[in-house]
């Protein structure tokens, strides 16, 4: 039975049976797994309290006959003890694990993914609250929005995603994959484009993440928010829990 040696940012925790609980992980060589973690809720584990959503670990998994791989033995890298400090800290990088939980796919090689999770976690740990939902945070948005880009799925908003016509656009197609003119917008079913949401969305996408709560007013992160949602559900049928209804 092979043994990998891997970086890992822990995603999920489940409980199983008495005392084991199974992971969701995601990994830079093989994106996201699940690997049983035997024994890790026993009194006597070393390795329950490692094993959190947020910290990052340098892994030894198992392969198994299926999907579930075995976590043999891990060392914590990072151990994020700046996201436990507060509740909005902690309920930010939910939704960041969240997001790459739904997003990237399992078992295929991820390190751009994995780079911009672990990036992103940082961030929000060292960062102080602010005003306003987590969910709306900038790291927040600018992960999901780079998470997009990870997956081939950047909004085209140079032009009309439709006929190609320049700007002004008035609406958002994610069908067509963007902005689109106003010819576009009659009878397409698009919605509104708000161009505060749409200038957000560019600049998240186009700049560091560390600049990201330079990238979107307070007043234009519903928006971005909103137009990241509609482009995960129409081209990877993913609407996240910690998002907006649409």
């Amino acid at each position: 039975m092979a043994t990998i040696e891997t970086e890992a940012v822990v995603l999920r925790t489940l409980r199983y049976g008495e005392a084991d609980a199974i992971l969701a992980l995601l990994t830079p060589g093989m994106g996201r797994v699940s690997a049983i973690a035997k024994g890790a809720r026993s009194a006597r584990s070393k390795q329950g309290g490692r094993l959190q959503p947020g910290v990052r670990l340098q892994a030894s998994l198992a392969e198994g006959r299926g999907d579930l791989m075995g976590l043999r033995s891990t060392q914590v890298v990072d151990a994020g003890a700046g996201l436990w400090m507060d509740g909005y800290r902690l309920r930010a990088a939910g939704c960041v694990l969240e997001a790459a939980q739904r997003v990237v796919p399992e078992h295929e090689e991820a390190e751009a993914a994995f780079n911009l999770v672990t990036r992103a976690l940082s961030l929000i740990a060292h960062a102080p609250p602010r005003e306003g939902p987590p969910r709306l945070d900038p790291f927040v948005l600018g992960t999901q929005a780079k998470l997009l880009a990870t997956s081939g799925l950047v909004p085209h908003l140079a032009s009309c995603a439709a006929c190609g016509a320049a700007p002004p656009l008035s609406g958002f197609s994610a069908s067509a994959g963007g902005g689109v003119c106003d010819a576009c917008l009659v009878g397409s079913g698009a919605e509104r484009l708000d161009p505060a949401a749409a200038d957000a969305l560019v600049a998240l996408l186009a700049r560091p993440l560390a600049e990201a709560p330079g990238c979107v007013e307070p007043a234009a992160a519903p928006g971005a928010e909103r137009l990241i949602a509609l482009m995960l559900r129409e081209h990877l049928g993913v609407t996240l829990r910690s998002g907006t209804p649409l």
